[in-house]
């Protein structure tokens, strides 16, 4: 339910469908150009993603940029929901400000001041 609520936050909001395609688009690029020769076109790829009818890609490059585009969109729907839950227990007084939410929910970044397990 969540995850369909994010995806509709940022389907029906222009600015963030821009964002997330240019993140896409450049996600795709450095995991294709990292490991093959050639290197996938630009202006291509973003035909692609906007019509899979279009743009000059390989097919094995169509089948890398659909599994990516789906990564990118699961990694917008962890996003919104993260931003929602921080948001919520800001307002709510449950966390005092975001780097305690970090500590708490983001403890693999290395920079919790303290650790679950041994929370009092």
């Amino acid at each position: 339910m969540m995850q369909q609520l994010a995806n509709f936050i940022v389907d029906h909001d222009p600015m963030m469908v821009l964002q997330r395609t240019h993140d896409t688009v450049r996600y795709i690029r450095w995991a294709w150009n990292k490991d093959h020769a050639d290197l996938i076109d630009e202006d291509g790829l973003r035909l692609f993603l906007c019509d899979e009818h279009r743009g000059d890609l390989t097919e094995e490059q169509k089948v890398f940029a659909r599994r990516c585009r789906d990564e990118m969109r699961s990694v917008y729907e962890e996003m919104c929901v993260r931003l929602l839950q921080h948001e919520i227990m800001l307002e709510r007084g449950m966390v005092p400000d975001v780097s305690t939410y970090r500590s708490v929910f983001c403890t693999e970044g290395g920079d919790a001041p303290w650790m679950l397990d041994q929370a009092g």
